[in-house]
């Protein structure tokens, strides 16, 4: 059961980061002058028992983190960029993989492992 969860919230997850890298592509298209999006990788693609999940999370954190920060700035007017459709599936995919983000780590706070890929609680 408890690997079910995990594996929903990871497909979850990794559908964002689709629709985000599709998003991504169409605002760096529409900015030429601006910093283009951060990437965000998918990951646990397969979620085997050789995957190293516990490896691979704390940077999809950073990712996740970096393309908030990037929605943030141009939010503010640090990073000039047009706000269209794709800015809106931008925001939009960006906001979804940090709760996706979120529930995956909070499902590791009520397993009692602190963070996943550690860190402690």
């Amino acid at each position: 059961m408890i690997r079910i969860r995990l594996r929903l919230l990871l497909t979850s997850f990794n559908k964002s980061a689709m629709d985000y890298a599709l998003a991504r592509l169409e605002v760096a298209l529409a900015n030429p002058h601006a910093p283009a999006p951060p990437l965000v990788d998918r990951v646990g693609v397969q979620l085997r028992q050789d995957d190293d999940f516990d490896a691979r999370w704390p940077g999809a954190l950073a990712q996740v983190s970096a393309a908030s920060a990037y929605v943030a700035d141009a939010n503010r007017g640090k990073i000039a960029v047009e706000r269209d459709l794709a800015w809106a599936r931008l925001s939009r995919t960006v906001k979804m993989m940090r709760q996706f983000a979120d529930s995956i780590e909070c499902f590791a706070h009520e397993r009692g492992e602190g963070r996943i890929g550690g860190g402690g609680a």
